[in-house]
């Protein structure tokens, strides 16, 4: 096993769940062979596997595997950016009908309830 960070860790910074996600400029470890690398690299010096083919986003709209800086989705067009904003709201649920709103309100829109 390989020391640092792993693609679920990426993946996890990317959707807001713990750790950054990684820039250009930061270290990771190759997936093939170990050897520190820098996402902005094309190939890993050391066994040359492209980098850019070793990591991926996968889309949570189609699932299509896009490259990992790209800032949409290549086969639906899903905006990662505002994706990830919207995944860093916080939203209110009514008890009563299960409508989502996005700011602390007295009384439901949907179903009229009364909030305390």
């Amino acid at each position: 096993m390989v020391d640092g960070m792993g693609i679920g860790d990426i993946f996890k910074g990317m959707l807001g769940g713990g750790k950054k996600a990684p820039t250009k400029a930061d270290a990771q470890k190759c997936p093939n062979c170990g050897k520190d690398i820098n996402l902005s690299m094309e190939r890993c010096q050391s066994c040359g596997v492209r980098i850019k083919s070793m990591f991926r986003r996968k889309c949570p709209n189609c699932q299509t595997l896009n490259e990992l800086d790209a800032r949409k989705c290549t086969k639906c067009f899903y905006d990662f950016e505002a994706g990830s904003e919207r995944a860093n709201k916080t939203f209110y649920v009514c008890p009563m009908c299960g409508f989502k709103m996005e700011g602390m309100m007295t009384r439901c829109p949907s179903c009229g309830a009364r909030f305390m």
